[in-house]
Protein backbone atom coordinates (compact mmCIF):
# COMPACT_ATOMS: atom_id res chain seq x y z
CA UNK A 1 0.00 0.00 0.00
CA UNK A 2 1.35 3.41 -0.91
CA UNK A 3 0.46 7.03 -1.46
CA UNK A 4 -2.04 6.23 -4.21
CA UNK A 5 -4.14 4.35 -1.64
CA UNK A 6 -4.53 7.29 0.74
CA UNK A 7 -7.31 9.87 0.50
CA UNK A 8 -6.22 12.76 -1.72
CA UNK A 9 -7.33 15.21 0.96
CA UNK A 10 -4.84 13.70 3.43
CA UNK A 11 -1.49 13.45 1.62
CA UNK A 12 1.13 11.72 3.71
CA UNK A 13 -1.26 9.36 5.52
CA UNK A 14 0.45 6.24 4.08
CA UNK A 15 3.87 7.56 5.13
CA UNK A 16 2.52 8.49 8.56
CA UNK A 17 1.12 4.96 8.95
CA UNK A 18 4.57 3.57 8.11
CA UNK A 19 6.03 5.65 10.95
CA UNK A 20 3.36 4.62 13.45
CA UNK A 21 3.92 0.91 12.88
CA UNK A 22 7.42 1.21 14.39
CA UNK A 23 5.98 2.50 17.67
CA UNK A 24 4.88 -0.55 19.59
CA UNK A 25 2.59 -3.53 19.36
CA UNK A 26 0.48 -5.45 21.84
CA UNK A 27 3.22 -8.08 22.24
CA UNK A 28 6.05 -5.50 22.34
CA UNK A 29 4.49 -2.26 23.61
CA UNK A 30 7.67 -0.23 24.17
CA UNK A 31 7.98 2.25 21.33
CA UNK A 32 11.62 1.59 20.55
CA UNK A 33 11.68 -2.17 21.22
CA UNK A 34 11.93 -3.32 17.60
CA UNK A 35 14.64 -0.85 16.61
CA UNK A 36 16.54 -1.46 19.84
CA UNK A 37 16.44 -5.25 19.35
CA UNK A 38 17.64 -5.05 15.76
CA UNK A 39 20.44 -2.60 16.60
CA UNK A 40 21.51 -4.55 19.70
CA UNK A 41 21.95 -7.61 17.48
CA UNK A 42 24.09 -6.01 14.80
CA UNK A 43 21.39 -4.92 12.40
CA UNK A 44 19.49 -1.97 11.08
CA UNK A 45 15.94 -1.30 9.98
CA UNK A 46 14.14 1.23 7.85
CA UNK A 47 11.12 1.75 5.63
CA UNK A 48 9.92 3.89 2.75
CA UNK A 49 6.58 4.70 1.22
CA UNK A 50 6.28 5.16 -2.54
CA UNK A 51 3.29 5.72 -4.80
CA UNK A 52 2.22 2.08 -4.86
CA UNK A 53 3.91 0.37 -1.93
CA UNK A 54 5.48 0.65 1.48
CA UNK A 55 8.61 -1.37 2.00
CA UNK A 56 9.92 -2.35 5.44
CA UNK A 57 13.47 -3.71 5.58
CA UNK A 58 15.77 -4.99 8.27
CA UNK A 59 18.87 -7.05 8.73
CA UNK A 60 20.11 -8.63 11.93
CA UNK A 61 22.78 -11.07 13.08
CA UNK A 62 21.71 -14.51 11.79
CA UNK A 63 21.31 -15.96 15.28
CA UNK A 64 18.67 -13.32 16.07
CA UNK A 65 16.48 -13.57 12.98
CA UNK A 66 13.76 -15.37 14.91
CA UNK A 67 13.55 -12.65 17.58
CA UNK A 68 13.50 -9.91 14.96
CA UNK A 69 10.70 -11.67 13.10
CA UNK A 70 8.77 -12.04 16.37
CA UNK A 71 8.79 -8.26 16.71
CA UNK A 72 8.40 -7.40 13.02
CA UNK A 73 5.36 -9.59 12.39
CA UNK A 74 3.45 -7.78 15.12
CA UNK A 75 3.50 -4.58 13.01
CA UNK A 76 0.98 -6.34 10.81
CA UNK A 77 -0.99 -8.11 13.52
CA UNK A 78 -1.36 -5.89 16.60
CA UNK A 79 0.06 -2.37 16.15
CA UNK A 80 -0.76 0.00 19.00
CA UNK A 81 -1.19 3.27 17.07
CA UNK A 82 -0.68 5.09 20.36
CA UNK A 83 -2.46 8.44 20.41
CA UNK A 84 0.40 9.83 22.49
CA UNK A 85 2.76 9.28 19.54
CA UNK A 86 0.67 11.13 16.93
CA UNK A 87 2.09 14.64 17.47
CA UNK A 88 5.66 13.38 17.69
CA UNK A 89 5.33 11.45 14.45
CA UNK A 90 3.66 14.34 12.64
CA UNK A 91 6.77 16.33 13.57
CA UNK A 92 9.05 13.50 12.36
CA UNK A 93 7.25 13.32 9.00
CA UNK A 94 7.31 17.11 8.73
CA UNK A 95 11.05 17.13 9.44
CA UNK A 96 11.65 14.57 6.67
CA UNK A 97 9.51 16.67 4.32
CA UNK A 98 11.54 19.80 5.09
CA UNK A 99 14.83 17.96 4.55
CA UNK A 100 13.76 16.48 1.21
CA UNK A 101 11.61 19.20 -0.36
CA UNK A 102 14.46 20.59 -2.50
CA UNK A 103 15.69 17.21 -3.76
CA UNK A 104 15.81 17.02 -7.55
CA UNK A 105 13.69 13.87 -7.58
CA UNK A 106 10.93 15.61 -5.59
CA UNK A 107 11.03 18.64 -7.86
CA UNK A 108 10.80 16.42 -10.95
CA UNK A 109 7.84 14.61 -9.42
CA UNK A 110 6.10 17.92 -8.69
CA UNK A 111 6.63 18.97 -12.31
CA UNK A 112 5.12 15.69 -13.53
CA UNK A 113 2.03 16.31 -11.41
CA UNK A 114 1.42 19.72 -13.01
CA UNK A 115 0.09 17.91 -16.08
CA UNK A 116 -1.49 14.88 -14.37
CA UNK A 117 -5.19 14.13 -14.52
CA UNK A 118 -6.63 15.41 -11.20
CA UNK A 119 -8.89 12.35 -10.98
CA UNK A 120 -5.90 10.00 -11.06
CA UNK A 121 -4.83 8.79 -7.59
CA UNK A 122 -1.27 10.01 -8.18
CA UNK A 123 -0.66 13.06 -6.01
CA UNK A 124 1.97 15.08 -4.21
CA UNK A 125 3.03 14.48 -0.71
CA UNK A 126 4.90 12.39 1.78
CA UNK A 127 3.12 14.45 4.39
CA UNK A 128 3.92 17.44 6.53
CA UNK A 129 2.44 19.28 9.49
CA UNK A 130 0.03 21.14 7.21
CA UNK A 131 -1.42 18.03 5.55
CA UNK A 132 -1.43 15.82 8.65
CA UNK A 133 -2.30 18.27 11.44
CA UNK A 134 -3.66 21.60 10.21
CA UNK A 135 -5.86 20.59 7.27
CA UNK A 136 -7.53 17.62 9.06
CA UNK A 137 -8.14 19.86 12.10
CA UNK A 138 -9.88 22.46 9.89
CA UNK A 139 -12.19 19.72 8.58
CA UNK A 140 -12.83 18.24 12.04
CA UNK A 141 -10.96 15.05 11.14
CA UNK A 142 -8.95 13.19 13.77
CA UNK A 143 -5.67 11.90 12.32
CA UNK A 144 -5.44 9.03 14.79
CA UNK A 145 -8.81 7.65 13.66
CA UNK A 146 -7.86 8.09 10.01
CA UNK A 147 -4.55 6.22 10.31
CA UNK A 148 -6.22 3.31 12.12
CA UNK A 149 -8.91 3.19 9.42
CA UNK A 150 -6.29 3.39 6.66
CA UNK A 151 -4.34 0.53 8.22
CA UNK A 152 -7.41 -1.68 8.66
CA UNK A 153 -8.57 -1.08 5.10
CA UNK A 154 -5.22 -1.42 3.35
CA UNK A 155 -2.81 -3.58 5.32
CA UNK A 156 -4.13 -6.98 4.29
CA UNK A 157 -2.16 -10.18 3.85
CA UNK A 158 -3.45 -10.56 0.28
CA UNK A 159 -1.57 -7.42 -0.67
CA UNK A 160 1.70 -8.17 1.11
CA UNK A 161 4.90 -9.86 0.05
CA UNK A 162 7.63 -11.01 2.41
CA UNK A 163 11.15 -11.82 1.30
CA UNK A 164 13.49 -13.45 3.80
CA UNK A 165 17.12 -14.56 3.71
CA UNK A 166 18.66 -16.56 6.50
CA UNK A 167 21.21 -19.25 7.26
CA UNK A 168 18.47 -21.78 7.99
CA UNK A 169 17.31 -24.30 5.37
CA UNK A 170 14.39 -23.11 3.23
CA UNK A 171 11.85 -25.36 4.99
CA UNK A 172 12.86 -23.92 8.36
CA UNK A 173 12.65 -20.33 7.07
CA UNK A 174 9.22 -21.10 5.62
CA UNK A 175 8.07 -22.46 8.98
CA UNK A 176 9.42 -19.39 10.82
CA UNK A 177 7.40 -17.15 8.52
CA UNK A 178 4.25 -19.26 8.49
CA UNK A 179 4.13 -19.43 12.29
CA UNK A 180 4.38 -15.68 12.61
CA UNK A 181 2.45 -14.33 9.64
CA UNK A 182 -0.43 -16.77 9.37
CA UNK A 183 -3.75 -14.88 9.53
Amino acid sequence: VGKMHEPKDMPGLAHFCEHMLFLGTEAFPEEAEYKRFVKRHGGKCNAFTSDSKTCYVFDVAPTHLSGALDRFCEFFRTPLFSESAVEREINAVDSEHSMNIQADSRRSYAALLLDANPRHPLHWGSGNAQSLREEPKKRGVKLHSEVVKFYKENYTSEDMTLAIVGKEPLDELRQMVTERFRP
